[in-house]
């Protein structure tokens, strides 16, 4: 097969630190007007300015002139680099919007025409870009990183397995089994603290559930626990109570991804509710989510009272709250009234509400932590939220990467998928999905969500 070129834009270049690696044996050509681009994202305070910083330092340990050649340099993967400045007269029959834009598919078109027989692909973060290209007969893709996995290939944090009777029904009275009792126990990762629902071989209706705690499967401690007198509604929710009660020591972060309606809020809460007001495992519970809105207007502009103006975006758990407190209430005295008693746990500072934007600069200690819509954060934001963490906190951050409101990002790129990722094989961090399946909303709202 031929050599392929592969023409990276600045932010597919600014992506990961070893972007001009990760292209084989093929030839890496960088746009000259991208250097300008690297060193402008080399300013900024966050991962892609990093990561430009990295990929410059990169750039500048070989020889200009041979980066500028022909052939360009090699690299140590076999491939490569090379630092395009002509092709400027080649005529683009397409509307573009930059500079930028225009360098990238002159320089795309040119190469095709000098070497037909060699594949020229454009690497673009931006979906439009890719789609202009696409229109001038230049094949064009997004940047495939693993840190952004596509949306079937992100980490689950649970996996079925089967197992003989006997070794399940071992697994019942001993709370524990070998990895290697499981039937194709080679084919699994293994990622320490995935959960594992144990399947009968013979018998799928005879399951118990597990979780990998680094050495073997062992049971759950919280399987029959109803946290605020809420009980689990499936395997998933059975699984995500596990993660929230397991004590900060041991599980200091969880990170749950579900849709609509699989109750990732709802049992959340009921656990905070548990830990804070009936354990007093923790003072208070906070509770944060992105406010930034489709238009990308900031929470300072709007009007009125940070109250004011936060309240709307945890709308879902303010729902949520008033019918756990009330109905717990009312199972306690049957004869009380419709009086909304979730006013309580705020005036005395029970729960709390605090904006993503001001997390900065604290330390937050004995906390039960909600981080809701994670999936509308910026990758970029995640360090500065996870690290606000205290002695005696927990840390939840809930999500569902298919729901996105963010413009700048997509179900692949976001601060849940990339928190996930990140946080996979930590010991420490819990993870666990909720599937589609396990929706306990309507018939009617299950099929409009599938299908509409």
């Amino acid at each position: 097969m031929a050599t392929k070129f592969f023409i990276l834009s600045s932010n597919a270049l600014a992506a990961t630190p070893n972007s001009c690696l990760r292209f084989d044996d093929n030839i890496v050509v960088i746009p000259g007007i991208s250097i300008d681009e690297l060193q402008e994202m080399a300013k900024q305070y966050n991962t892609k300015g990093k990561n430009a910083q990295k990929v410059l330092k990169y750039l500048d340990s070989f020889s200009f002139r041979e980066l500028t050649s022909e052939t360009g340099v090699k690299q140590m993967n076999g491939g490569y680099l090379r630092v395009e400045y002509g092709f400027k007269d080649v005529k683009v029959p397409v509307e573009t919007n930059s500079n930028s834009e225009l360098r990238r598919l002159q320089i795309a078109i040119g190469l095709s025409e000098e070497k037909p027989k060699r594949p020229v692909i454009l690497i673009s973060k931006n979906t439009a870009f890719r789609l202009k290209a696409k229109s001038v007969g230049i094949k064009a893709m997004d940047y495939k990183d693993e840190v952004f996995p596509a949306l079937d290939e992100q980490y689950k944090g649970r996996v079925h397995a089967t197992i003989s009777y006997e070794n399940l029904e071992a697994f019942k009275s001993e709370n524990q089994i070998d990895i290697k009792k499981i039937h194709k126990s080679s084919t699994f990762e293994w990622v320490p603290n995935e959960f594992v629902e144990l399947y009968d071989a013979n018998n799928p209706y005879n399951v118990q559930l597990g979780r990998y705690n680094g050495e073997n499967i062992v049971g759950l401690n919280f399987e029959k626990y109803y946290p605020y007198g809420i009980i689990a509604k499936n395997a998933g929710q059975v699984m995500l109570i596990e993660a929230m009660l397991t004590n900060c020591s041991e599980a200091p972060i969880v990170i749950v991804k579900g849709g609509a309606g699989t109750g990732k809020t709802y049992q959340t809460l009921a656990c905070a509710l548990d830990q804070t007001v009936e354990n007093n495992t923790y003072d208070s519970i906070m509770i944060s989510t992105s406010v930034a809105t489709v238009g990308g207007e900031e929470i300072g502009f709007l009007p009125g009272e940070i109250e004011d103006k936060f309240s709307p975006h945890i709308g879902g758990f303010k729902d949520n709250l008033r019918l756990l407190v009330n109905g717990r209430n009312k199972k306690k005295n049957k004869d009380m009234d419709n009086t909304d008693n979730t006013f309580y746990y705020y005036e005395k500072g029970i729960i709390q509400m605090q904006p993503i934007g001001f997390f900065r600069g604290r330390t937050i200690v004995d906390t039960f932590i909600i981080i809701d819509e994670t999936q509308n954060i910026h990758p970029d934001d995640i360090k500065s939220i996870v690290s606000r963490v205290g002695e005696g906190s927990k840390i939840v951050f809930l999500g569902d990467p298919t729901q996105i409101d963010n413009p700048k990002l997509d179900e692949r790129y976001n601060g849940l998928v990339f928190l996930s990722e990140k946080m996979k094989g930590y010991s420490k961090a819990w993870q666990i999905t909720l599937n589609d399946e396990e929706s306990v909303r309507s018939e009617l709202a299950k099929y409009a969500a599938k299908i509409l």
